[in-house]
């Protein structure tokens, strides 16, 4: 397993389709990401709907797939394949990654249950966390540990 990841391509194909589909998602669809303004009673899941209706989620996406051509480029740049030491980290990370997003996918489904309105809402928050939280890791990962 480790020998997949030890090519920086690996990560650089992994990142561009998780973004594609994301950006598929949040701009090629943005016209359906409609949440319902005043359905929900939390006061953080309105201000989450205003901010649906002003289009927020695709200046977010934007930003995202600059950030994601940014890491990129980073990874075209210093494309040597890593080493042992870098490899481990890169798998830990990933593992780690799996695990806050089972996680987080629980938790999504707990917020659903809970208060079952605005669900398309409730799962474009969830979205654009989970791109963002893997697009400033991953970013994370190239400015820290692969400086050298």
């Amino acid at each position: 397993m480790n020998r997949f990841f030890r090519h920086p391509l690996t990560n650089a194909v992994g990142l561009s389709v998780f973004s594609g589909f994301y950006a598929v998602i949040f701009l090629g669809f943005s016209g359906l990401i409609k949440s319902q303004i005043g359905c929900s009673v939390h006061s953080f899941w309105q201000g989450w709907d205003t901010l649906l209706e002003g289009c927020v989620h695709q200046v977010i996406a934007v930003v995202l797939l600059i950030l994601t051509g940014l890491v990129l480029a980073l990874l075209l740049i210093k494309h040597k394949p890593y080493d042992e030491y870098h490899t481990t980290i890169l798998v830990q990370c990933l593992a780690i990654a799996v695990i806050l997003t089972l996680a987080a996918i629980a938790m999504l489904f707990i917020v659903v249950l809970w208060e079952p309105v605005g669900v398309i809402g409730k799962f474009a928050f969830f979205a654009l966390v989970n791109w963002a939280v893997v697009v400033v890791a991953d970013l994370s990962y190239l400015l820290i540990c692969r400086r050298q």
